[in-house]
């Protein structure tokens, strides 16, 4: 579960109206010179984009005039943070601050229900406000099937001071920031700061979006932000996109299985008969010709020795499975060694169809393994 970069949370908030202030990404001298002219000012806030809090602490949020900026961006391109480098840098209109608040919405998937937090503390850590004014977050349950109202959140803005115009903004930012967590799936949605402006407007300053890795399938748009591309290798990128759970490793043997726990089991025969894995693929239960085929051409990209393909069929059919594995290897020309057990359902058609393309496969785990260890060691 990664969240997004700030610049992709806002761009989310501002499909949603929830305001935030005018935005632009770094590219070049040029863009600085054209987003001052957007914003008619002269100095700008300079964000890197990181996958990991603590940015302002590490000198990674800065507010720079159109003349320092092109140095300072120059100086945190490329740093460290949290173990990655920074790439990405965004340029944002400052914003004249009245005060900080604090809101989010988690969902809480034993309930059912999204916790809204709220504080008219902002700018903190949620966690430095609970330690030292615990009485002053305020929390309100709302359950995923129901519609946010605006007049929900009346009681809950005025618990933090809001009156008059600005009540009925906050109401409608928090309405907003629901039905967004709500219809994309998130576990969290983070404004911190919240805040009010000298004139009167109430903008998210921030934002802090984690989806539900679990359902990116059905968030199309989601999955493909930069974001969730980086959490992955070019590989598992692509592997999640098939929606095959696909971790590479640094063996020598590559596997396909179907089921986590016999991914995992395979991997540790691997071990036990003196090879390594390349990686883990779990093609999943109910794997059809088509994720098969999909699994060894991802294989096919990683400089392995061997293919170990193991297969228990339950819900997966292992006609299927054997259908996958020939369009596989008449598409890829697969040269090194692969052993195959295929056992399970449909396992008869499975093997006949295999034996008709020059195929042999095992039926227990055991022998298959040891057998491409020693093919992949230099035996026969």
């Amino acid at each position: 579960m990664s969240m997004l970069y700030e610049f992709e949370g806002k761009n989310l908030f501002k499909e949603h109206n929830i305001p935030v202030p005018k935005s632009k990404l770094y590219n070049g001298k040029q863009s600085i010179v054209d987003f001052a002219k957007e914003i008619g000012k002269n100095e700008m806030m300079v964000k890197a984009q990181a996958l990991a809090g603590g940015r302002g602490k590490a000198g990674l949020i800065k507010k720079v005039t159109v003349n320092t900026a092109e140095e300072h961006i120059k100086s945190i391109l490329g740093r460290i943070h949290h173990g990655k480098p920074i790439e990405i840098v965004m340029l944002e209109e400052p914003v004249k601050i009245k005060k900080e608040y604090y809101l989010a919405a988690m969902l809480d998937t034993n309930s059912g229900q999204y916790l809204v937090l709220a504080s008219s503390r902002g700018g903190v850590d949620i966690e430095e406000i609970a330690e030292k004014y615990p009485n002053e977050i305020y929390r309100l349950a709302l359950p995923i099937t129901v519609e946010p109202l605006p007049f929900m959140f009346i009681d809950l803005g005025k618990k933090l001071g809001f009156t008059a115009k600005k009540l009925t903004q906050f109401a409608q930012i928090l309405t907003n920031m629901l039905t967004m967590a709500i219809n994309l799936d998130l576990m969290l949605v983070e404004i911190n700061p919240l805040i009010e402006t000298i004139d009167g407007h109430i903008i998210a300053a921030d934002s802090k979006v984690v989806p539900d890795g679990n359902a990116l399938f059905r968030q199309p748009n989601l999955a493909s932000l930069k974001s969730q591309r980086d959490q992955y290798s070019e590989l598992e990128y692509e592997a999640a996109q098939a929606g095959i759970s696909y971790v590479q490793l640094d063996g020598e043997i590559g596997i396909i299985a179907c089921g986590a726990g016999l991914s995992m089991a395979t991997c540790d025969l691997l071990k036990y008969y003196g090879s390594s894995p390349a990686n883990f693929l779990d093609v999943g239960g109910g794997a059809d010709q088509k994720k098969v085929s999909k699994a060894l051409e991802i294989l096919s990209e990683q400089p392995i020795k061997g293919i170990f393909i193991n297969v228990f069929g339950g819900i997966t059919r292992c006609d299927e499975v054997a259908e996958g594995i020939i369009d596989a290897t008449k598409r890829l020309n697969i040269k090194i060694p692969m052993v195959i057990r295929l056992i399970g359902t449909n396992d008869k058609k499975g093997i006949e169809i295999l034996e008709k393309n020059g195929f042999h496969a095992y039926g227990e785990m055991e022998p298959a393994a040891k057998k491409i260890v020693e093919l992949v060691k230099g035996g026969n």
